[in-house]
């Protein structure tokens, strides 16, 4: 696979061309100029600027065969990204550069190559600034910083993270594994609440984009698991970066306030109108960034492994149907895994008994330590149960599938399970059979519906 490199010969494309040279050294992989004849040249005058950027490029190719080795060059006529990248050598690229800057276009362009670039490529496209770090970095001169995007409930960031790791084979490299969070929103999803009255926080935590310390536990821990294990040298440190409208602007406010010498995120396989109504990160690193930016593409991912759940969730309402959960849930975890039982209150009218709260709702006061000793009597006291860490909650909520959700984000479960039995249980906040498929269809972990024979 070819190191390919879009250039037009320009100060910029020349810094980008040693970048690529670089790395074509140090992969050991060809590299491939594209000259991309950009602007817009007259029909009977194209001849002459086609020969002439031959010439050039053959020049050009000469200067970097000592750094690159193999080097080669093809002319392209057109600014097209699919064009561009339009042979199978580019398709199947295994990283694509070319300058930030140094591009001209016609005023009805609204986005640069580098942008249209990343869109097509099937490959890593990395627009260059400061060629400086990036070449002392490949030769071994230095650490590099790099900072990677990462959400921990999109599967944009699996291809950034993936892409990591071939950057940990080139070089070392710090990683700042940034999340741009809403706090409002992290607290709906994870069903977390803050106080009504906020008097009665303290000062520092009184900002709308403050985390709550709750809050921030789960990121932190969601971060990490979507990070995995990076092998090679470097530090990873994770940064939740509270904010409010485009991530990117928050993304950069953090790159520029840490020093990062690349940016590293993903994209999205969407195009048109989809990019358009969504908006896109990527577009707007690429656009404001003062470091390198490389953009990934959903095809550099790596599938996850299937592994075995080591820790379970199970939604209780007391029933037997429940009982055979809890069972079917501690045989899956083994020795060592994790069950957690949770008990959803419904909230009915008339309830007065709930004060401002900090945290997730809980169970009515009154009723609280009979639930909680009712859970730990539903753990099992065998032998085999004793190697299983178990966990019991009990919480209160208007919508229990909406409250069961929540747990399992907060807890980071691998599975749910969940029993359901024809017969109506006399409990008062029974599990009806409608949850069970309200969760299939809503959790974003996956669900083991538990039939009573």
């Amino acid at each position: 696979m070819a190191i390919v490199c879009a250039t037009n010969l320009s100060p910029e494309s020349v810094e980008a061309s040693n970048v690529a040279a670089a790395l074509a050294a140090r992969l050991g992989e060809p590299l491939l100029l594209l000259g991309v004849l950009d602007g817009e040249q007259p029909t009977d005058e194209a001849s002459a600027p086609t020969a002439g950027a031959s010439q050039r490029l053959e020049a050009e190719c000469a200067r970097l065969q000592p750094i690159a080795g193999l080097v080669r060059f093809q002319l392209r006529s057109t600014t097209a990204a699919d064009e561009v990248l339009s042979d199978d050598e580019c398709r199947h690229a295994r990283w694509v550069v070319v300058a930030s800057e140094g591009w001209r276009a016609p005023a009805w362009r609204r986005a640069s190559l580098p942008e249209r670039l990343s869109r097509h490529a099937c490959a890593p496209v990395l627009a260059v600034r400061r060629e400086t770090a990036l070449v002392d970095w490949v030769r071994g001169r230095r650490r590099l910083l790099v900072l990677v995007g990462v959400d921990p409930c999109s599967a944009t960031s699996d291809s950034a993270v993936t892409f990591l790791r071939e950057l940990r084979r080139v070089g070392p490299c710090d990683v700042l594994a940034t999340y741009v969070c809403s706090p409002l929103e992290e607290r709906e999803r994870l069903g977390i609440h803050t106080p009504v009255h906020v008097e009665v926080l303290a000062p520092a935590m009184r900002g709308m984009e403050v985390l709550d310390p709750a809050v921030e536990r789960v990121l932190q821990r969601e971060v990490s698991e979507r990070m995995g294990s990076l092998h090679g040298e470097g530090r990873v440190e994770v940064v939740l970066e509270p904010g409010y409208g485009r991530p990117a602007d928050h993304l950069l406010h953090v790159a520029h306030g840490r020093g990062v010498d690349l940016v590293v995120v993903g994209t999205h396989a969407r195009g048109g109108l989809g990019r358009l109504w969504h908006g896109s990160v990527s577009a707007g690193v690429l656009r404001h960034a003062e470091q390198s930016v490389v953009c990934v593409p959903p095809s550099v991912r790596e599938p996850r492994p299937a592994v075995a759940p080591r820790s379970v969730l199970v939604p209780v309402d007391f029933s037997e149907a429940s009982a055979r959960a809890i069972s079917q849930a501690r045989s899956l975890v083994g020795p060592g895994g994790r069950v957690h039982l949770l008990h959803v209150h419904r909230r009915r009218a008339g309830d007065t008994t709930f004060m401002d709260h900090y945290g997730v709702l809980p169970e009515p006061p009154r009723e609280k330590d009979r639930v909680i000793q009712r859970l730990w009597e539903l753990v099992p006291r065998d032998v085999g149960a004793q190697a299983v860490n178990w966990s019991v909650e009990g919480v209160t909520g208007d919508d229990v599938t909406l409250a069961i959700c929540q747990a399992t984000e907060r807890e980071g479960v691998d599975l749910v399970c969940v029993g359901t039995s024809p017969e109506p249980s006399r409990e008062p906040d029974a599990l009806k059979g409608a949850v069970a498929r309200e969760l299939v269809a809503r959790c974003r972990r996956p669900v083991m519906v538990v039939p009573t024979a």
